[in-house]
């Protein structure tokens, strides 16, 4: 009778433990703006987008059952000329490549150059080794929207272009296990 018990209790330890990673979950939440890709030519696109500038915090936390992170509202922006149909990589497309302008701004507000004679088709800013470290964040609030410009030669061909970016708040659900294995 005892080992019954003993093998039931144990069981139902299991049983809960089970139930409790299975329903426990993990939220992420981070504000961007939204990923816009301007095509250039058959072989060429160009991909504006924007990432967290700093690593999230957590804001809530009830172990084993719920926790909860949010990013700051602040991002960095991110300059792409991709071959067309890929998603990274190297770009064997691009024999030449000068970014004679990148900015950004808000309405009213002057324009913020991020990028001056740049010459390669990849860029991150405040990363060290595109000597973009002194540019500070950019804020990032649900229903904002921020006004990015291009003037780039790629290969010889001037491409130019505008296009409004709507701010929006991204939130992520997943089992608390995923967080745990990291």
């Amino acid at each position: 009778m005892r080992a019954q018990y003993r093998g039931f209790l144990i069981r139902l330890a299991l049983l809960t433990l089970l139930a409790v990673s299975v329903t426990s979950c993990a939220r992420f939440s981070k504000y961007e703006y939204a990923e816009h890709v301007f095509a250039l030519d058959e072989e060429n696109e160009l991909v504006i987008s924007t990432f967290s500038s700093w690593f999230p915090e957590t804001q809530t936390h009830i172990p084993f059952i719920f926790r909860s992170y949010k990013a700051p509202q602040s991002v960095y922006f991110q300059f792409y000329v991709r071959a067309t149909g890929t998603v990274a990589g190297p770009n064997p497309n691009i024999e030449s490549i000068l970014v004679r302008n990148f900015s950004y701004e808000f309405p009213g507000q002057e324009p913020m150059v991020l990028m001056k004679a740049f010459t390669e088709g990849f860029w991150q800013q405040g990363q060290q080794a595109y000597d973009s470290e002194q540019l500070e964040p950019v804020l990032c609030y649900e229903g904002w929207y921020v006004l990015i410009k291009y003037d780039l030669i790629l290969n010889g061909e001037v491409f130019q272009g505008e296009h409004k970016l709507p701010a929006q708040r991204v939130v992520k659900t997943y089992p608390l296990i995923y967080d745990a294995l990291r």
